[in-house]
């Protein structure tokens, strides 16, 4: 009876595991999207995990206070790192020395 109980419990917990783990790498990689919005010195970026807004940034990671992209290009920059992160499945953190190497923080 133990050993029956024992077999359940561990077939629930397999199936729990199998059904929350995410996507596979492919499947994740070919549902990023990025897109670009603003104007002038004010700019942003959304990142779209299948066509749901997955981040929605408007001001610059990483960076104290709410410093918005000066440019188009530097919202793109940091959101297809974002979107690189994702479709590695890695969390989509950005810090102070890939902004650096990116060329961002020259900027402000």
């Amino acid at each position: 009876m133990i050993a029956q109980t024992r077999y359940i419990i561990t077939v629930i917990v397999l199936t729990l595991v199998l059904a929350c783990s995410p996507q596979t790498p492919k499947a994740a990689a070919d549902n990023v999207n990025l897109e670009v919005f603003g104007e002038g010195e004010k700019w942003g970026y959304e990142v779209y995990v299948n066509n749901k807004v997955f981040i929605c940034q408007n001001i610059i990671p990483a960076i104290p206070g709410k410093i918005a992209f000066k440019s188009r290009k530097d919202a793109e920059l940091v959101g297809n790192l974002v979107a690189d992160k994702i479709r590695n499945n890695e969390i989509p953190k950005v810090e102070v020395r890939e902004l650096t190497l990116l060329g961002i923080n020259e900027s402000l």
